[in-house]
């Protein structure tokens, strides 16, 4: 035996594979110029930009858990010919979301618009220094007029509220304080979970609480289609809490399509049928890999000895399976409809740059819908 003590390692060589993402050949972006008069770029030589990525559901930012290659941050890198972490994320996104990811090349860029999208979020009123715009294809007829009743449930009308706002009063506005619900395996009325979706992180779902923080968020109808009872509505997440706008459209009573963890419908067939074609494919890939690729400080024999151990080459379809939740073999909850499309970060020097990204394609499925449409304007 081996005591172990402060500041000792313990390493394990493993026979790594990754769960498959959903994306297209080549991901669209767009390069942004940074203005010399914003910040000056004596840090680096390469000129001060920024990537405007249309992100796609399902991709990671980061090499995190199973995902190292399928990372949105490799991949783009790979694409454009950039040396490894040249892309700093400028903002979060959920990995189930898509849409407008900005990263900076430089620090000197990060550090400038990172400071406004912190301006932003103790700003309370007039124009704030980043807007944000996204869309959701959510649940249900969405309420269009003020004489239309807001609620909440009752167990939450202590500390949240639904009001309508702005002068025309055609914008929901919704406060609830968010909080991280510890608690992984039950649900709200306390009954197990494990029969249910397990997607996501448990440490990472929010719950409307008391004990959490100030959230507001605005909707507003875009468009509703009777024939699937659905609606498109734009969303301005007014604070940053994470799966803000995915908890406060669950808490009004309309779900995001597909958001398995807040709400949305869960189709066992279906997800069991997209499981098995994901384990099928890394299956597929794993046997058609006739070299095993590894560091060269790893011997024959390590190399042969995390094989023999893996699961996911010697115990079939349900190994593969037992290594990776649902949301990673594409059942569920990897993709939700939520895009963020929009963003507009201004500067001091009264300088402004906006970024937008294509309409996702369950976007343009609703009347009225095209690649411009004017009446998605910012609701902040």
């Amino acid at each position: 035996e081996i005591v172990l003590r402060n500041m000792d390692t313990i390493e394990r060589i493993v026979h790594w594979h990754e769960p498959p993402i959903s994306v297209p050949s080549k991901i669209s972006l767009t390069k942004h110029t940074f203005p010399s008069t914003i910040v000056s770029n004596g840090e680096s030589t390469a000129s001060p930009l920024l990537y405007c990525i249309n992100k796609p559901s399902s991709v990671p930012v980061y090499p995190a858990g199973p995902y190292y290659a399928n990372s949105l941050l490799m991949m783009v890198e790979a694409q454009e010919g950039l040396p490894p972490k040249t892309l700093i994320p400028l903002h979060r996104i959920d990995r189930a979301t898509s849409g407008v990811l900005l990263c900076a090349n430089v620090p000197s860029v990060a550090r400038v618009v990172q400071g406004r999208m912190a301006s932003s979020a103790n700003e309370n009123e007039g124009t704030p220094p980043v807007r944000k715009l996204y869309l959701a294809r959510v649940k249900g007829k969405f309420p269009t007029a003020s004489s239309e009743n807001l609620t909440v449930p009752t167990e939450y009308e202590s500390v949240a509220s639904a009001v309508w706002y702005g002068n025309d009063k055609n914008v929901i506005e919704v406060n609830a304080p968010i909080a991280v619900q510890l608690e992984s395996n039950k649900d709200k009325s306390g009954s197990n979970k494990e029969d249910k979706d397990t997607s996501n992180n448990s440490l990472m779902h929010r719950i409307v609480s008391g004990d959490g923080k100030a959230s507001t968020s605005r909707f507003k109808l875009i468009s509703y289609d009777p024939k699937t009872d659905q609606s498109l509505v734009s969303c301005c997440p007014v604070t940053g809490r994470g799966h803000q706008l995915r908890v406060h459209l669950e808490l009004i009573g309309h779900p995001i399509h597909n958001d398995v963890e807040y709400g949305g419908i869960d189709n066992a067939d279906t997800r069991k049928i997209q499981e098995n074609i994901s384990a099928q494919s890394i299956s597929n890939v794993s046997a058609a890999t006739s070299e095993c690729l590894h560091d060269k400080a790893v011997t024959a024999a390590e190399v042969k000895a995390a094989i023999r151990l893996c699961k996911c080459c010697n115990r079939g379809l349900e190994g593969i399976k037992g290594c990776f939740n649902s949301a990673q073999l594409l059942g569920c909850g990897h993709s939700i409809d939520l895009h963020a499309y929009k963003y507009s970060v201004s500067f001091e020097q009264n300088t402004s740059m906006g970024f937008i990204a294509d309409l996702p394609p369950w976007a343009l499925t609703f009347e009225g819908m095209g690649p411009a449409n004017d009446c998605l304007s910012w609701i902040n």
